[in-house]
């Protein structure tokens, strides 16, 4: 829901949804919009993006492991008041149901890095040692759909009654202040809820990656740079000239920390030239390092917020963040 307030009235005035044709806007474009949006709509710290589909391939949009190892599947191919988006999730799950770890891993190997395997990812993120037959063991399927679209809603509402794992993940649209543009309304898909997911206020923590590629970690602090890599790589397009980025070192803490430069650059990964463009990063100016590391257990008691340190990339208030660098500036580094 979206409320325009009048400052002096107080007064609330609920604005009225649109389908997406109402701007010449069709379901392929809005596609586009949302996957060139997902660092910002996809939960990297709870979830493990296994695959991402290409056009016309026979396969979900996106799927994903969490934890538990539970295999999730999307649907955002949003035609609107079509019931056949949950008919062509549930198809999926017929075909992915029965998929064991190698056929997942296989995935993932193909479509994201092969710098780890799958299961040393999901060690490494969520600090467990899940055997390979618990992978996938219940589905969980999602399908985004339009607020306006009651008969997707209501076959999701019946199938959930059945007991069968399926969510919507709803946006909206909405008028604009022109006719050339109309406002998107929809949230990152959680797993649970993360209270802190909208803090950011010049404030950032960026994982080094040292638990995925301890070369990565090396290269951030020989460089002095914020780098993210394949998938996550546009999340450094979040930051701006001025930003404060601390590097965080897995199981470590913070470990240095500079201020972003604003120019965004792209490279190969590691100079491979396979791999080309899959570094995002800036320069970061006034970089220094900090030793001894800030802890995970420090940084929450100085904020009073006990951040989840499995994301790449998230913001920090204000107030944190001043809080944090004036207790490194405060502490003699080593």
């Amino acid at each position: 829901m979206l409320l325009s307030i009048n400052t002096k009235t107080l007064f609330a005035e609920r604005q009225r949804t649109e389908r997406l044709n109402t701007f010449g806007i069709d379901e392929r474009a809005l596609q586009d919009i949302l996957f060139r949006s997902l660092d910002r709509l996809f939960p990297d710290d709870e979830l493990i993006l296994l695959m991402q589909s290409q056009y016309w391939q026979e396969e979900p949009d996106l799927m994903a492991v969490d934890k538990e190892g539970k295999l999730y599947i999307f649907e955002l191919k949003i035609w609107e008041s079509r019931p056949s988006n949950l008919l062509q999730v549930l198809r999926y799950g017929q075909i992915f149901g029965n998929a064991k770890y190698s056929d997942l891993n296989a995935l993932y190997e193909k479509s994201i890095t092969k710098t780890q395997s799958l299961k040393e990812s999901h060690d490494v993120k969520f600090g467990v040692n899940l055997a390979a037959e618990h992978f996938n063991q219940r589905q969980v399927f999602v399908v985004i759909t339009n607020g306006l679209d009651y008969k997707t809603r209501e076959a999701i509402q019946y199938w959930r009654s059945c007991g069968l794992d399926v969510r919507p993940w709803v946006y909206r649209v909405y008028r604009g202040k022109n006719e050339d543009e109309f406002l998107l309304e929809i949230s990152t898909f959680r797993v649970q809820d993360n209270p802190y997911e909208d803090l950011a206020e010049g404030y950032y923590i960026l994982n080094t990656n040292f638990g995925n590629s301890a070369r990565d970690h090396e290269d951030m602090l020989h460089n002095g740079k914020a780098s993210a890599y394949f998938t996550h790589k546009f999340k450094i397009e979040r930051l701006a000239k001025g930003d404060t980025v601390f590097l965080y070192k897995s199981r470590t803490g913070i470990v240095a920390f500079g201020k972003a430069d604003g120019n965004l650059q792209m490279a190969p990964y590691h100079g491979q030239a396979e791999y080309e463009g899959e570094e995002y990063f800036m320069k970061l100016q006034q970089f220094q390092t900090v030793s001894p590391s800030l802890s995970a257990s420090e940084i929450k008691d100085i904020t009073g917020i006990p951040y989840s340190f499995m994301h790449t990339l998230f913001g920090l208030d204000a107030d944190s963040g001043r809080g944090i660098e004036q207790h490194i500036h405060n502490n003699p580094q080593v």
